[in-house]
């Protein structure tokens, strides 16, 4: 397994070093594109409101940048893809986390026909800053009498992470929709906190207890990838990955990954971002994340 760790990460290495040397003598093969952006969202209610219906004001704000360059140049293809997202909210009880992400994936193909690749894979993601489970903890009683549930860590800066290095082949059919197919991808898991609770007994996102790093091996992985605009001033991005284990075939791990930016004009746009994800590892269940904020968007150049 480690050879063939070592095997793409020679290949990525020494691709995007020549890449990046032949793109320093003529910078015309380059596409690229960067965003940034700031979104808020708040809500208030009279005194009246509040007793009646038991609502509460919440103000909250988000932050992403995202910034992708393309290189073509004869049969070479080398894309190089940064997104981070980070947002906060305060509805009374502190400032509690609403979406944080990083991801970076850097893929160097080789084409064999005009919508086939040959292609060489390195992905990462993880996040900024803890995340907790609030109130979920069991009583504390406190000195005075009074008890209180405290906060769980559950995550945390590379806790998880994870780090996939795949070879295959890439079908890309549009300049808007690219699937990719790599047999025997590898996956590293990582929890570097052993601090945050499990997610299963004896285990962290699949971890087991005293160990930070957990390998997973592939039969098949499959990643599409959409970048389009779906209508005047909406565009949507967004990103699917299957990982299916060698040695559990029921354990396939799906996530989902999307992003709608409407520009309201040249520097106002409304985001909607969503992720759904399956990991046994993680949890049983669906797991569904949505944010949706108005606020500065500035793309350039």
């Amino acid at each position: 397994m480690l050879k063939k760790i070592l095997l793409t990460l020679s290949i990525l290495s020494v691709g995007c070093a020549t890449i990046a040397q032949e793109a320093k003598k003529d910078t015309s093969y380059w596409k690229k594109k960067t965003a940034f952006g700031a979104n808020f969202n708040q809500a208030s209610f009279n005194g009246a409101w509040s007793s009646v219906q038991g609502a509460k004001g919440s103000v909250g704000f988000n932050v992403f940048f995202n910034a992708k360059g393309e290189y073509n140049k004869g049969k070479v293809n080398w894309v190089n893809d940064l997104q981070m997202q980070y947002g906060l909210q305060d509805n009374g009880s502190g400032l509690r986390k609403t979406i944080d992400r990083v991801f970076f994936d850097t893929k160097l193909g080789n084409k064999i026909s005009p919508k086939w690749l040959f292609i060489a894979n390195l992905n990462f993601q993880s996040q900024f800053s803890k995340g907790y489970n609030y109130g979920a903890g069991a009583d504390v009683t406190l000195p005075d009498g009074t008890t209180y549930k405290p906060d769980i860590l559950v995550s945390n800066l590379f806790s998880p992470a994870y780090i996939t290095e795949s070879i295959g082949l890439e079908w890309k059919p549009s300049k808007v929709f690219n699937m990719s197919f790599a047999p025997g991808a590898l996956r590293q898991t990582i929890v570097a906190d052993n601090k945050i609770a499990f997610t299963k007994t004896g285990e962290r996102y699949g971890v087991p207890d005293g160990k930070t790093i957990k390998n997973d091996v592939a039969l098949m992985q499959i990643v599409a990838t959409l970048d389009k605009d779906v209508a005047k001033n909406i565009n949507l991005k967004a990103r699917y990955a299957l990982f299916i284990k060698y040695n559990d075939l029921a354990a396939m791990d799906n996530r989902l990954d999307a992003k709608f930016t409407a520009k309201v004009n040249k520097y106002i746009s409304t985001t909607f971002d969503i992720i759904a994800m399956y990991f046994q590892d993680q949890s049983a269940n669906l797991q569904v994340a949505q944010n949706l904020g108005i606020g500065l968007l500035y793309t350039f150049p």
